[in-house]
């Protein structure tokens, strides 16, 4: 569902900037809000008892997702997969005699004021046991604070890395870290082929900002050349000029950290002009990449050597949505069956779920093995492979 309720800004940002207001101790000291440990990111907060859980027969997981603009590829896969996987896992849209369902908020907007209202609409008028969100790490941001003030667990496709540094108890990261990509292509770029003189483009925004950080930081821990920073403007739609300054100045290879659309013009500029160098892309830029025959084009995927289901679930997939599935769709999948999986366990309970989702080691999923560390990272097998 999506809602119709509208929660005025002003309200919105007080609620948020009161995520950062100092609240004051108790003598004598309780027990830690949250615990950093070997065993795994402890929460001893309150919320577990039967009073806490949540009320109706309905129980709603929330999506965040894109469903306008640019990205809306990435939402309409989202919804999709989610849908499959609820029939798999809920196969009679019920567990414990509660029905399963989803609320549906669109993030394509401004964070403040379009995406923050929307979050808080998820978690206090459609009481969302759990959320998922986008890729966005501005998306996982805002929700993570909201989870973490109010009590819901947030399951986000997004790979920045800052969203599980700070040990927040609510926040499960599904993918691979850009920090973890970035090591795996600058390992390719510096030890193995021996280069020196990258290119790295990005697009404007923090995801961008943090695919730079974070390939500056691999290429450092390897004493290897930092990569030169170009970042492309969204507004630019003719990427002609752009493709020429970098013609202009050659380098051994391009590392392009990008939405997927914007990283399909690249590309496709980039061969226009002449340009023959190895490609590699983000996980994100490489969502819906086709490449032409003797394009050397290099892309971050999970390790789904040892998943069974998969090709079953991709043929599926393709039958319902007319596309294969891409770690979008399979992560959105798997995200939504560990809720229901722990809802089975233990009821329609924030802190309940929250609590077996940070028990950190589940079966193979359709996006590979999962186990999440003690921060909320899925530990998740990633490797280069070159598109075809």
């Amino acid at each position: 569902m999506v809602s119709s309720f509208k929660t005025p800004h002003a309200a919105v940002a007080c609620l948020l900037l009161g995520l950062f207001a100092p609240t004051h101790a108790q003598t004598p000291a309780p027990k830690p809000y949250a615990s950093i440990a070997t065993d795994g990111e402890g929460y001893a907060g309150p919320g577990r008892a039967a009073a806490n859980d949540l009320p109706g027969l309905v129980i709603r997981i929330g999506l965040l997702a894109p469903l306008h603009g640019e990205r809306k590829p990435e939402g309409d896969a989202m919804v999709a997969a989610a849908q499959m996987a609820l029939h798999d896992a809920a196969p009679r849209g019920s567990v414990h005699g509660h029905h399963v369902a989803f609320a549906i908020q669109d993030s394509s907007g401004p964070s403040w004021g379009v995406v923050s209202d929307a979050v808080i609409r998820l978690v206090l008028e459609d009481e969302a046991v759990a959320l998922i969100t986008s890729t966005s790490g501005a998306d996982a941001h805002l929700s993570e604070q909201v989870g973490n003030r109010v009590g819901v667990p947030v399951l986000t496709l997004s790979a920045d890395a800052t969203t599980t540094e700070a040990d927040i108890p609510w926040i499960f990261r599904m993918g691979a870290s850009d920090l973890i990509q970035a090591q795996l292509i600058a390992y390719e770029l510096y030890s193995v082929r021996h280069l020196g003189h990258i290119l790295l483009i990005t697009q404007q925004g923090r995801d961008g900002d943090r695919g730079a950080i974070s390939m500056r930081h691999a290429a450092a821990d390897l004493g290897a050349i930092e990569p030169k920073v170009v970042t492309l403007d969204e507004d630019q739609p003719d990427l002609n000029a752009f493709v020429q300054r970098i013609n202009a100045n050659p380098q051994q290879a391009i590392v392009i950290w990008t939405n997927t659309s914007t990283a399909a013009r690249l590309l496709s500029a980039l061969r226009a002009a002449g340009v023959s160098v190895p490609c590699y892309l983000s996980e994100d830029a490489s969502v819906r990449i086709a490449t032409n025959s003797g394009d050397e084009v290099w892309a971050i995927t999970e390790d789904i050597k040892t998943d069974l289901n998969r090709p079953a679930f991709a043929k599926r997939f393709q039958q319902s949505t007319g596309l294969s599935p891409n770690a979008i769709a399979t992560r959105t999948y798997d995200a939504v069956t560990l809720i229901v999986q722990a809802l089975q366990v233990v009821g329609p309970n924030r802190a309940r779920v929250r609590d077996e989702l940070s028990r950190g080691s589940f079966s193979d999923g359709i996006s590979g093995k999962i186990t999440f560390d003690r921060q909320g990272n899925n530990q998740i097998a990633m490797h280069l492979v070159k598109l075809q």
